[in-house]
């Protein structure tokens, strides 16, 4: 059993920068969604380079690897996505990775030029694409179609990410606030009930010093007269029994109320 919440949480955490376990088993699924990817993607991307297709495939699996990182460096992996644009792989990547970023605790200068850098990619990559269809006769549309489906590609492939990150990075922020705030609250009721505990206790102190006192007091003047009034009744006992026995009863009424008054008192 752990002591602290340091060590509870160093027992439930994950390996490396993840929090939990889960969350790297995640990061690492999405890694490998991502390699298999842009490892297809590499194949007509090596065709259309001239190179061997196997040097696509490596380049594509490395390329889409780095979603692995995406909690730990999520601006390495958007530059990433941009710039494997150009070769139309890495879709799922630019997708994840921007919403890691837009969901981080990076600035928003930042996060928004990459993610204007990303959608401007988008958009030239799908221009270029489409006009070069329309020349090779592969597509049969209206030469307007090819700006209006590039803009809505560039917005539809950044805009959701980007949004859901930032609604996101600020519901995160707010629990965490929210989260320190109880904390806090709590450390202000324990430290006034400890207060509290400590006035309490003063005033149990006071109480006590005083009814000692104050017995002191009473009982102090009560057995001194006590004493005077055994003292007389020593010396008149033999001489004078009637004055005796008028002082013993005197003695034994002293001597009722200091019990009396120490009732009342501790009452």
């Amino acid at each position: 059993m752990t002591t602290t919440g340091e060590e509870l949480v160093t027992a439930r955490g994950g390996p490396w920068w993840w929090d939990r376990r889960r969350s790297a088993v995640f990061d690492v699924g999405l890694a490998v969604a991502s390699a298999l990817e842009c490892g297809l993607e590499g194949v007509p991307f090596a065709r259309e380079a001239g190179v061997p297709a196997a040097v696509g495939v490596v380049f594509g699996v490395l390329a889409g690897s780095v979603l692995l990182v995406r909690r730990r460096w999520p601006i390495a992996v958007v530059l990433v996505a941009i710039a494997v644009t150009p070769a139309a792989m890495g879709f799922l990547m630019g997708v994840v990775g921007l919403y890691s970023l837009a969901a981080s605790e990076v600035p928003r200068r930042i996060i928004a030029s990459l993610a204007g850098m990303q959608s401007v990619g988008v958009l030239i990559v799908m221009f270029v694409r489409m006009r070069q269809n329309l020349a090779r006769g592969e597509l049969d549309v209206g030469d307007w179609i090819v700006p209006f489906a590039s803009i809505t590609m560039a917005i539809g492939v950044t805009a959701p990410p980007l949004l859901l990150g930032l609604y996101v990075g600020a519901r995160r922020r707010l629990m965490e606030s929210l989260r320190e705030r109880a904390d806090s609250l709590e450390r202000e009721l324990q430290l006034l009930a400890e207060r509290a505990e400590e006035r309490a206790e003063w005033a149990r102190g006071e109480e006590r010093t005083r009814i000692a006192r104050e017995m002191h007091d009473v009982v102090a003047h009560r057995v001194s007269l006590m004493v005077v009034h055994a003292a007389a009744l020593q010396a008149v006992a033999r001489k004078d029994p009637e004055k005796a026995v008028r002082n013993a009863a005197l003695v034994g009424d002293m001597g009722r109320q200091a019990l009396t008054e120490l009732r009342e008192m501790l009452g």
